[in-house]
């Protein structure tokens, strides 16, 4: 594997300690802060714009790709129309998500090895550890399927490692989780200082994408109950209210809210990237900062929107059939996507003129620091947010028995921050499905949802609903359910082979 050998290890740095050396506190700390450091190079991983909370939205009926025209970004061009090939394709999360796996593995191995490091503290930074494994083996399970795994520190060549398939890995990463969640000392919420770590309801929320993707029934009823145990935590609820704890933010709409720099931790937050300007450049894996805002804003902004936010590459632009779904008074409407007038277009592919609000750039999110301006916003990534939980439990109770009338409050109380007032509509799976496609918009959930149900809210199968030939977009792509899965990077595959664990490709590939 390329990810693990010595050439990547080189340009990636990775802390580790001397294998099997005593490990005190502080070096296991300094180990897990070096696998922690993975989550910040999604959006520019192995030099791709790969965040996890927004990349496969470009294969939905959601956003488009964008760009300055149809060769601009190839990889991400060809994973929107579904004609990724081994060598042509997006393996930015192959190479980061394994490094984090790797040094996951070397934190267990100093937490084995501990010294002086009090039993509470061992189990909490254990539990820590093994739901950022989790998290980092989860994605590239549901991207590539059929990966290589290892659970052990590597310490000498050749790092090879057998291929399991996608079933198999299932309960591995549940595994993982599972220890994490029943582990007593691992704290529900991390507060004051400790923002920013993994806590015991980011392992929940974890579980609940794996088992749903998964389609586990026999799970339901535990992932339920993780559920509601968040939204029982009184440190967890949804932002009703704009406010401004920090000065700057003069918004009333509470959505909009959560996504600015006011909004970073709140109560809404389960999980977020914490991200801030730094010293960056053009080299992948450099920084703290994010790249996402630039990338996906206008390719020109004029008057008087350019007091606001700054112009960008015009990539992610919103189909406008999409952004139809929202009723008029939702506040998501809003915070979700802005229009710009054809004038601020400055040109560009599949241009529709509605912009990704959310992580838009705005002014002032990226000063006080040294570097290259496109990588350094300090727009935080949401990862998990309390009104997925919610809607997790509406779909569950649906699914596991509680029926429509169960899952009814949990639906309303989405829908109620939405509007401000009741608004109340069936909790009806298509009509869950629906509001989960509103309350996530451009955050990276709309192309997993499909991939699970198979089908849209309005009953549209998935092979019909992404098979698209638009040729004044222009889009023009066919789904069947291998592309459910990336290609093995071809040259993982051919530096496998004759070895004792040969890597295969994917289906269809």
């Amino acid at each position: 594997m390329t990810s693990c050998g010595e050439d990547y290890l080189a340009l990636f740095p990775s802390g580790d300690f001397a294998a099997g050396a005593p490990a005190t506190r502080d070096v296991i700390e300094q180990n897990l802060v070096s696998a922690y450091q993975l989550m910040l190079f999604d959006a520019y991983a192995n030099g791709q714009w790969m965040p996890v909370n927004m990349f496969f939205d470009i294969c939905t009926d959601d956003i488009y790709i964008g760009g300055g025209d149809a060769n601009d970004q190839p990889y991400a061009q060809a994973t929107a129309e579904f004609r990724t090939n081994p060598v042509t394709m997006p393996d930015g999360w192959w190479r980061i998500f394994f490094t984090g796996l790797r040094r996951c593995n070397g934190v267990l191995e100093a937490i084995e090895n501990a010294v002086d490091v009090q039993p509470d503290v061992l189990a909490r930074l254990k539990a820590e550890t093994l739901t950022l494994r989790a998290y980092y083996t989860h994605w590239l399970w549901k991207a590539y399927g059929n990966i290589p795994y290892f659970d052990q520190a590597w310490v000498q060549e050749p790092f090879l490692a057998r291929q399991h398939s996608f079933d198999e890995m299932y309960p591995i990463i549940l595994a993982d989780l599972n220890e994490a969640i029943n582990t007593p000392e691992f704290p529900m919420t991390a507060t004051g200082t400790q923002r920013g770590r993994i806590t015991k309801a980011m392992a929940m929320m974890t579980k609940a994408r794996v088992v749903m993707y998964y389609k586990d029934q026999t799970k339901y009823a535990e992932v339920l109950a993780d559920m509601k145990t968040i939204i029982g935590n009184s440190a967890y609820s949804l932002v009703m209210n704009a406010t401004t704890p920090n000065s700057g933010s003069n918004t009333t709409n509470p959505v909009e809210w959560i996504f600015l720099r006011e909004g970073q931790f709140s109560s809404e937050s389960i999980f977020e990237v914490n991200h801030h300007p730094s010293i960056s450049d053009w080299t992948a894996g450099r920084g703290f900062g994010h790249y996402t805002p630039r990338f996906i804003g206008a390719r020109a902004i004029g008057a008087p929107h350019d007091a606001l936010y700054q112009s960008g590459w015009g990539f992610g632009n919103v189909q406008p059939a999409a952004y139809a779904i929202f009723e008029e008074d939702d506040y998501r409407k809003e915070a979700s996507v802005i229009e710009f007038p054809d004038s601020y277009s400055g040109g560009g592919y599949q241009w529709t003129g509605l912009v990704l609000k959310k992580y838009i750039a705005r002014i002032g999110y990226n000063t006080g620091t040294t570097g290259d301006a496109s990588h350094r916003w300090e727009n935080n990534k949401r990862i998990y947010r309390v009104a997925e939980a919610y809607l997790n439990i509406a779909e569950l109770e649906l699914a596991a028995g509680g029926g429509q009338a169960a899952a009814q409050p949990y639906l309303d109380a989405v829908r109620l921050r939405a509007f401000g007032v009741p608004n109340v509509i069936p909790a009806t799976l298509n009509n869950i499905k629906l509001e989960r496609r509103r309350e996530f918009f451009g955050e990276g959930l709309r192309f997993w949802d499909l991939v699970r149900w198979g089908s849209c809210e309005n009953d549209v199968a998935i092979g019909t609903l992404l098979t698209v030939t638009d040729l004044n977009v222009p889009i023009s792509r066919t789904w069947n359910d291998n592309k459910k899965f990336q290609p093995i990077p071809q040259g993982e595959i051919d530096r496998t082979k004759d070895t004792q664990f040969e890597l295969v490709q994917n289906p269809g590939y």
